[in-house]
């Protein structure tokens, strides 16, 4: 099936054929790296609240960091280091300190997504290519990961069939909008910029999520919130300015 996605798109368009090799290791990172960092984030949210767990996922890029740095064999820039921190501390700026529950199982889940979603981006950027069709990846990838929740799903007698218009519909716009569109951006992204950079960037979405609770549902925001944003703003835009990423 997944060789016959593979040919179709790339008789339609200029990209080169996929290999079996690097469609099943596409199918494994939607399946692991993906799906894991999904699962354990959801986990982790539970155990310890959204805020937290934001946190812990959100220090992924110092995951990668590392990871680039040791296959590169390269000393740690003092000053990305400090950029990649602030970002931290600015997404803990941005959090409700009130529903911060330090359990410590929830923080281990928390670092488990995190672990999961930097090998994905890592693996990411290991098969994006501009002579590959990033739609053929990004199906691939939500297809790993549609199988093992729906296999866990079955698993645990959880499994059931939306049944009204309104929860399809909100399915959808979660599969498409939420997940297969920032799946397929990454993915072309990663064609032309690091995965560290790739990284350090999605790291704004925090900023979004706030923006979107501020214009569209009346939420409040407060001095330390901005703070947190002047934080990320500031560590990602100087970021962008080191060659070495």
């Amino acid at each position: 099936m997944f060789l016959f996605i593979a040919r179709q798109y790339s008789k339609q368009g200029n990209s080169y054929p996929i290999d079996r090799q690097t469609i099943f290791f596409t199918f494994i990172l939607g399946a692991i790296g993906y799906a894991g960092s999904s699962g354990f984030y959801f986990i982790s949210s539970q155990s310890t609240g959204t805020g937290l767990a934001m946190v812990i996922f959100f220090s992924y890029p110092i995951i990668v960091a590392l990871a680039s740095w040791i296959k590169n064999r390269e000393s740690m820039n003092a000053a990305s280091f400090l950029s990649l921190i602030s970002m931290v501390i600015g997404i803990f700026l941005l959090q409700d300190f009130s529903t911060h529950q330090f359990n410590i199982i929830g923080i281990l889940f928390g670092m488990l997504a995190a672990i999961c979603y930097a090998s994905y981006v890592m693996g990411s950027k290991h098969i994006s290519s501009p002579k590959v069709n990033s739609n053929v990846l990004t199906t691939i990838v939500c297809l790993g990961c549609a199988c093992i929740f729906l296999l866990l799903s079955l698993l645990s007698h959880d499994f059931v069939f939306p049944h009204s218009i309104e929860s399809c519909l909100t399915l959808l716009a979660f599969g498409i909008l939420a997940t297969a569109l920032p799946i397929q951006l990454m993915l072309e992204g990663l064609k032309y910029i690091s995965s560290m950079r790739a990284s350090i960037i999605s790291v704004l979405e925090p900023l979004v999520t706030v923006f979107v609770g501020v214009m569209l549902l009346d939420e409040s925001i407060s001095m330390l919130q901005i703070l947190g944003i002047s934080i990320i703003l500031i560590s990602a835009v100087l970021v962008q300015f080191k060659r070495e990423l």
